[in-house]
């Protein structure tokens, strides 16, 4: 449905969004795929549920303003957005790139900022304006974020407040002309006047928030470029079209019915496409979304209890240091109806200690790769505790979701079996077309199996599975080198280029390193031959071209360097070495 303009909109019941909901939730039933879960080649190839008539994100935008117009859309930073306010702000935004004529799928929109008011107003004016936005990083060094805007071919930048800074380093490396948009300020920064290539908008200058000719669009567009880590010591980047992403919101629409009541914790940063999921489903639904202070963000108990929120999506490393830090005494978080976690290995201690934490919530694992828009397969955890004990170690990532469909491809090209392993392969709506200007990494990962006639597009994921009867699928670890901390996908080759530049030499290596008891990685260990600079000039210098999670936490100098019979570099030898 698509408003006209803002004075259309419906004003909502609810003035401050702190409406109380009743502590007893139901318990909704099992999940669609009952008590036994059907293997791989079993599972059916159903089309999922339309998201009423809307074509894209901007749609849902427009939506929300018309339908809920004063309630809550957005609290971040202390402030509180409601519904049209936020599709105003974002309509000056969207408004300017139109009259620029820098809107349109054809068009990129980059992000800089890091989950404030200014942010999300800036990807909300990419999806009014039908444009990719393409988040940046602030915590990530300004070569890199230089290197993924060149690759991405972006023409505007927003900036939020906090990264002005950080903003005049970026555009200092782009030699492409861009629109940059920095609505929070009345006037440029004084480092502006350094770069006459770029235009600088500011909050005088943007147009009025008139919402006609904005949202729609085609099933094909772009709706957002994520870069993740490369083996080649370059992000990839992977553009999700609006056909991906509305594949997904339909089923998880579907399976988690939220309603205007809803409350959605908000704690991935926008580089981290399961932030797509907080926005989009609460926004759909005309919930609030709260995101978390950073003060708060590893440890948001008391947070998710003021404010009475119902929605939990996280990492499992979150429910981990709130586990340490005994956060989550039973009942501590009980006016939670859903939590769910995807990003890495959720072991089933730390399932356990929160079912019983949040006792009216249903607890879900999803899985899925960047490549196959957010997440593409779902496990609901039982409500018998005594049923919870006996999941495996790590709890399954379960089924594909409605449309989607999964394989585990043995060595030989052939079908595993239950109960054997092998490279888990995705396809179906959510799987996007392949690398942004990438053909070869394309070619190489998005392939089908041998015997695969549908759907199109299949992603080969490099993950190891199996299928059981009971749980279906079964996570097992990579495949090759690429490891997950903290829900960030990591290539250990990509860390290994880093150190080779910064130590100047090239017998460098980074491992998983230390390992905590489930054998699941904590941090990066690397390793440099004795000759190479001082161990911390190269983390200085790592620290200046990798994201933090990405830098080793400790460097090793090797006085003669392991090799096999192959003459390789011996990582089993280096990890003996740290024991």
């Amino acid at each position: 449905m698509r408003a006209a303009s803002c004075g259309r909109t419906t004003t909502g019941s609810v003035v401050d969004g702190r409406r109380r909901r009743s502590r007893i939730c139901v318990r909704p039933g099992p999940a669609k795929h009952g008590e036994r879960m059907l293997t791989s080649r079993e599972w059916p190839s159903c089309s999922s549920a339309p998201l009423t008539r809307m074509m894209s994100l901007g749609d849902i935008l427009l939506e929300g303003a018309l339908q809920h117009g004063e309630r809550t859309a957005l609290w971040a930073d202390g402030v509180r957005l409601s519904y049209r306010e936020l599709v105003e702000r974002a309509a000056r935004l969207a408004g300017t790139l139109v009259a620029a004529q820098l809107a349109g799928p054809a068009r990129r929109c980059a992000v800089l900022g890091a989950r404030s008011i200014g942010a999300f107003t800036g990807v909300a004016a990419a999806a009014l304006a039908r444009s990719a936005w393409v988040p940046l990083n602030p915590r990530h060094p300004a070569e890199r974020l230089a290197h993924v805007a060149h690759a991405a071919e972006v023409d505007a930048l927003v900036i939020d407040e906090q990264s002005d800074a950080l903003a005049g380093e970026l555009l200092a490396r782009l030699d492409r002309p861009l629109h940059v948009f920095l609505p929070d300020r009345s006037s440029p920064p004084d480092w502006a006047r350094r770069l006459p290539q770029h235009v600088f908008l500011c909050r005088g200058d943007l147009a009025p928030p008139v919402l006609d000719g904005l949202g729609g669009g085609r099933p094909d567009d772009g709706a957002y470029l994520l870069f993740t880590s490369g083996s080649t010591g370059a992000p990839k980047g992977v553009l999700v079209r609006q056909a991906n992403v509305m594949a997904y919101l339909a089923s998880a629409f579907d399976r988690y019915r939220p309603t205007a009541d809803d409350r959605f914790t908000q704690l991935f940063d926008l580089t981290f496409d399961l932030s797509v999921h907080d926005m989009f489903l609460c926004w759909k639904s005309g919930g609030a979304l709260f995101c978390v202070p950073d003060r708060a963000r590893m440890a948001p108990g008391e947070f998710v209890r003021r404010h009475d929120l119902s929605f939990w999506f996280s990492v499992p490393s979150v429910a981990m240091i709130m586990a340490r830090l005994r956060m989550l005494q039973p009942d501590a978080l009980p006016s939670l109806r859903w939590s769910l976690f995807c990003g890495e290995a959720l072991p089933r201690r730390i399932a356990e200690v929160w079912a019983e934490a949040a006792p009216n919530s249903v607890v879900e694992n999803l899985y899925g790769p960047t490549e196959a828009t957010i997440a593409i397969t779902a496990f609901r955890l039982p409500a018998n505790p005594a049923a919870i004990a006996r999941l495996p170690e790590i709890v399954p990532i379960g089924a594909p979701l409605p449309g989607q469909q999964a394989r585990v491809i043995m060595a030989d090209g052939a079908p595993a079996v239950t109960g054997m392993d092998g490279e888990l392969y995705l396809g179906g709506s959510q799987v996007a077309e392949g690398y942004w200007r990438r053909p070869d990494l394309t070619v190489e990962r998005f392939s089908p199996p041998a015997d695969a006639t549908e759907p199109p597009r299949w992603y080969r994921t490099g993950d190891r599975a199996m299928v059981s009867e009971e749980h279906g699928l079964i996570f097992l670890g990579r495949l090759d080198r690429q490891i997950k901390l903290g829900g960030h996908r990591v290539e250990l080759q990509e860390v290994e280029v880093a150190l080779r530049r910064a130590a100047a030499t090239d017998s460098v290596a980074a491992i998983a390193s230390p390992l905590d008891s489930l054998g699941l990685p904590k941090g990066i260990t690397a390793f440099v031959t004795e000759d190479s600079l001082d161990s911390e000039a190269i983390l200085a210098a790592c620290r200046a071209t990798l994201p933090p999670y990405m830098v080793p936490f400790r460097v090793y100098r090797v006085a003669e360097w392991p090799v096999n019979d192959n003459g390789k570099t011996d990582y089993a030898a280096l990890r003996r070495m740290t024991e």
